[in-house]
């Protein structure tokens, strides 16, 4: 995964920023996988990969004023249309200008929580790591067709999206440069059925948590604990101090547990539907 100088004795501010700079990092790494584009102002920020999932198509890091706002997100729309993109992200941060974007985005069609959620963190070096043992529960490292495919069925069904949203990652990272992905992923299995999903990302100093999903019918017992257990301790491991991700309301009381909180972050994902 990427390289950088890791971060330590971070302020709250710090760790609110690397909440997205983490997630900025991501959409960076794609250049790993064949006829990305990134294109990055100071104004705002692009990035386009062929997998068919709108985690790589997005617009990010947006700083406009308020009169060019309008503007932008016809160029945008332009930009991904004439790359033949179904649909696209546009993402906002606690930084992201002007403060009103998110209601000239949902004026335009646009589709998200006003909201945003909630940027989280944590030291590593106080992990909660007394997760209760769970019998028959193991967790693999994705990455040979196999497990890759039970990553995506898990995936798509605790997400509740289309199977091509899964398969988007699996065809990332089976087809990134030189055969290593940027992330890597865990699956989950009870009994060798797989029943929960998680990413690592390692940028901006920090390491990142994406896509932790149970299937419904296993929730509530330990295994979303577990399976974000994993990459955190593999991180600690790897000599990060701290950890971030940006989770639900609903989600955040199963990180708090593991000794996440929340900084001063909030992160907002708008689809455009193009076709």
């Amino acid at each position: 995964m990427t390289s950088q100088t890791i971060l330590t004795e971070a302020t709250e501010d710090e760790l609110g920023m690397a909440v997205h700079e983490n997630l900025y990092a991501l959409f960076r790494s794609m250049q790993a996988l064949p006829g990305c584009e990134v294109v990055e102002s100071d104004r705002l920020s692009h990035h386009f990969a062929f997998p068919a999932n709108p985690m790589f198509k997005g617009v990010w890091n947006t700083h406009l004023s308020h009169d060019e706002v309008e503007t932008e997100i016809d160029k945008a729309v332009e930009w991904f249309k004439k790359r033949q993109a179904p649909n696209f992200f546009w993402w906002t941060d606690s930084l992201t200008e002007p403060p009103g974007l998110v209601e000239h985005l949902l004026r335009r069609g646009f589709d998200g929580n006003l909201e945003g959620d909630p940027g989280m963190a944590m030291d590593l070096h106080a992990l909660h790591e007394d997760a209760n043992q769970l019998p028959g529960f193991t967790i693999r490292h994705a990455v040979e067709p196999d497990t890759l495919l039970d990553w995506r069925d898990v995936f798509v069904t605790a997400f509740e999206m289309p199977i091509s949203g899964g398969q988007a990652w699996v065809d990332a990272t089976l087809s990134a440069e030189g055969g290593y992905a940027p992330w890597k992923m865990y699956v989950g299995y009870l009994d060798d059925k797989p029943v929960a999903t998680s990413m690592l990302f390692n940028g901006a100093g920090v390491s990142g948590i994406y896509s932790i999903g149970t299937l419904p019918e296993m929730r509530r017992k330990g295994f979303g604990s577990a399976i974000t257990l994993k990459p955190l301790l593999d991180a600690r491991q790897q000599g990060y101090h701290y950890a971030v991700l940006f989770a639900t309301r609903l989600g955040c009381p199963v990180y708090e547990q593991l000794g996440f909180r929340e900084v001063p972050c909030k992160i907002g994902i708008y689809i455009m539907e193009l076709e």
